[in-house]
């Protein structure tokens, strides 16, 4: 019995964790990528909630890539990481540059669907913060 509500918490907890994040802007990304690993690694994929979870991730995968940016550990994609695991990947995803077959098929639906239009939006999207910071920084050191 504790086990089954160990693995219910975990897939409840990273849909929760979505939810907040999204509707009410309070949460830490990267706790979420981390969180949707251990659904992983407990088999809870085909959880109703982390299907939800996903869904709403990948609808709004510009705007968790922003509030990861900013938070207090930002984090890059995992290229150690197997593709097959598209939470280490969402820079990829947000181009419209990851290989859409590895996804499950209700993710491939709204990548494809959406795909067109992140590669669009990626070149018309001003520079990062960073990016602008260091050109700012190259220009002061070198004149």
């Amino acid at each position: 019995m504790g086990e089954f509500k160990r693995e219910l918490d975990t897939d409840y907890i990273y849909f929760a964790e979505v939810e907040l994040l999204f509707n009410y802007g309070v949460g830490y990304p990267d706790l979420i990528i981390k969180l949707r690993e251990k659904v992983h690694q407990e088999g809870l994929e085909d959880s109703i909630y982390v299907r939800k979870a996903d869904k709403k991730l990948f609808q709004n995968v510009h705007r968790f890539l922003e509030l990861l940016e900013n938070s207090d550990e930002p984090m890059e994609d995992d290229d150690s990481q197997p593709i097959e695991k598209w939470w280490w990947h969402l820079h990829k995803v947000a181009k419209g540059k990851y290989p859409s077959l590895t996804l499950k098929e209700y993710l491939r639906d709204i990548y494809r669907r959406r795909r067109k239009y992140w590669k669009s939006k990626e070149r018309h999207m001003p520079p990062t913060e960073a990016y602008t910071d260091s050109i700012y920084m190259h220009i002061k050191t070198n004149g």
